[in-house]
């Protein structure tokens, strides 16, 4: 597949109007595909596919079930497989189990569906969460079985782990190409509100527009993430595909970090609001530092830009997202 390959290909994504998936739905309907969305709506958002709905099919249904599953995948020519249930650190760190064994039963529906239909090409969306918290700073793609995932999102970690491995096992009996990604603290205007569970940054936002004084924070404040609008994501997923990209996995990210609490003051700044900060350190912060080797990433895209949307952009989107959320009249 070049890049205008997917013009009249049937493409299949699993959690279409999620965050990520939404844009991936919208980039491959620019590129020509035939889209279909699956999606359960339990985090994806039916506004999210609001502007397309009428350029896609939608498949609506739960894939936890193998029947479900096998019948959303037929006639799919390339899969984007990126349903999966995950919420911030809150949520994660009480979760555990519930979150490994949702996300196994997804996956292993969706991979029994991919064995049976065989598509020319999948791509999965596996998670930094694969990673060691004693590990570098900076992290390039190793082997993950190796000591535990990142110990917030414990759970989750491990049903990613299991992902990878069934998805090489796929690989060597089904001969289908596939791309394992590794996507990096990925946020954007597109997100549910999960109230507590919520990520990092639409916790952050909403706590700060809703006037809170003082904002407490998570942690010491030090802890560094790199962060990538889900946007440039979805972009570079799509683009791995149509570069035949197989030589997995490949971490979407970068090594450019931000502090939380220089999160908290661009927040602030941008939004117009000054409320005290306050750092409870009793709280989980997860990894001290989380940002990933691009080494591979850069080296597979050549001159495609992994970045597109800065920071302080999809900041200024977010105060957008909490409008249309959370603003006079909702």
């Amino acid at each position: 597949m070049n890049h205008s390959d997917y013009k009249n290909r049937t493409v299949a994504v699993t959690g279409g109007a999620g965050l990520i998936g939404s844009f991936v739905a919208e980039e491959l309907l620019q590129r020509g595909a035939r889209v279909i969305v699956i999606d359960d709506f339990s985090k994806g958002l039916r506004s999210n596919i609001e502007a397309i709905k009428s350029d896609i099919e939608l498949r609506e249904g739960d894939l936890e079930s193998a029947a479900f599953a096998r019948a959303a995948l037929a006639g799919a020519e390339v899969v984007f497989h990126l349903a999966s249930r995950a919420y911030g650190v809150g949520y994660s760190a009480n979760h555990h189990l519930e979150t490994m064994l949702h996300n196994e039963q997804v996956n292993n529906s969706v991979l029994a569906a991919i064995a049976e239909h065989r598509p020319g090409h999948v791509l999965a969306a596996s998670s930094s969460c694969v990673y060691r918290d004693d590990g570098p700073d900076t992290m390039r793609e190793v082997a993950v079985f190796e000591g535990e995932p990142e110990m917030a999102n414990w759970g989750y970690g491990w049903a990613k782990r299991f992902l990878e491995q069934k998805l090489q096992v796929l690989v060597r009996e089904r001969s289908i190409q596939v791309a394992i990604v590794r996507p990096f603290n990925i946020f954007g205007e597109r997100s549910r509100w999960v109230g507590g569970y919520s990520g990092a940054i639409p916790m952050l936002v909403k706590r700060i527009l809703d006037g809170e004084d003082p904002v407490v924070v998570w942690g010491s404040g030090r802890q560094r993430r790199n962060y990538l609008h889900a946007h440039d994501c979805a972009r570079i997923m799509v683009e791995l595909v149509a570069r035949r990209y197989s030589d997995s996995p490949v971490n979407i990210g970068t090594e450019d970090t931000i502090s939380v609490a220089d999160l908290v003051e661009s927040i602030c700044r941008i939004s117009g609001h000054s409320p005290r900060i306050e750092f409870d350190l009793s709280k989980p912060e997860g990894r001290f530092i989380k940002s990933a080797d691009s080494t591979r990433l850069r080296a597979a895209l050549g001159d495609y830009p992994v970045k597109t949307v800065p920071l302080e952009e999809g900041l200024r989107r977010m105060l957008g997202w909490y409008q249309v959320n959370f603003g006079d009249g909702n």
